[in-house]
């Protein structure tokens, strides 16, 4: 039977897959696994060479007025003796260190190479859209691959805001925006194959309700982030507006830098595309 302790580095790695929000995909806990199996393989060699050149016996210690007493145990014989030779009880006590880590490094070794070797190729994500249209239409399935997460997500109907026809934006796929900046954004995150909802409602509490300019999802990770782009940042009444906003989110958890991102341009700086390319492959990718 495993024991809890022996397993302990998997189930913290697994817990991220299945933990709601967190960024660590199947993938990346697999390759988390191989770099840990790898790692523990350098230490199992590590130790081996160093017990190899180990002295016999071993040292045990006990405490007289303070000051530390070693004893030397002959592996054999199991008699004990006062040992004082330094370099002979460093060694000794290397040996029990070395003999402890090996043990510990190679239990682990075990069950993660077992988890490894036992993990099915295919992700448990991956079976529905292996079903014909058909069938999928009668399951509820309890976990889906990203893609069809994705365009389920997408394709879901949101609250947002109405346009007026002097405000509009249009992209070429007949999407409209009501800035030049936020069509150039969408543009960008089209091109990358970002999912994203253009200004979804949102209620914060203790705020009311806001309409992100972007609310996109990281297909990889199905994290969401708030992305504003504060356009006109030469107006005093709208960088205090925006300044109320910004601290709503952030009271109700939606940090800066997480899961909030926030943008900028005014009469006097001017909105940087290489910035929002930057934002897609650090966070919505």
């Amino acid at each position: 039977m495993i024991k809890f302790r022996h397993l302990f580095f998997i189930k913290v790695q697994l817990s991220n897959v299945f933990r709601k929000g967190n960024s660590m995909t199947r993938e990346e806990t697999i390759k988390s696994l191989k770099s840990r199996k790898k790692f523990l393989e350098s230490i199992i060699s590590f130790c081996r060479k160093k017990l190899a050149s180990a002295p016999e016996g071993r040292v045990a210690t006990s405490c007289s007025n303070g000051v530390a007493q070693f004893y030397f145990y002959n592996n054999c014989k199991g008699k004990r003796k006062y040992l004082s030779d330094k370099v002979l009880i460093e060694k000794l006590v290397s040996k029990e260190y070395f003999s402890k880590l090996l043990s510990c490094a190679e239990n682990e070794l075990k069950h993660i190479t077992r988890f490894l070797d036992g993990i099915s190729k295919t992700p448990v994500e991956e079976i529905y859209k292996s079903f014909p249209e058909a069938k999928r239409k009668l399951i509820a399935p309890p976990c889906i691959d990203n893609d069809t997460f994705a365009k389920q997500w997408i394709e879901a109907d949101y609250p947002t805001l109405d346009f007026k026809i002097n405000e509009e934006y249009i992209s070429n796929d007949g999407e409209r925006y009501r800035s030049k900046s936020e069509l150039l954004i969408a543009n960008a995150l089209k091109e990358a194959g970002v999912p994203f909802r253009y200004e979804c409602r949102l209620d914060l509490k203790g705020y009311g309700p806001v309409y992100p300019d972007f609310t996109v999802l990281n297909k990889r990770t199905r994290n969401v982030f708030y992305h504003e782009h504060l356009g006109m940042m030469e107006k005093p009444d709208y960088i205090i507006k925006n300044l109320q906003k910004i601290n709503a989110y952030e009271k109700n958890g939606f940090m800066q830098g997480k899961q909030l991102i926030l943008t900028f341009e005014s009469e006097h700086v001017n909105f940087d595309m290489n910035i929002i390319n930057k934002i897609i492959k650090e966070f919505y990718l």
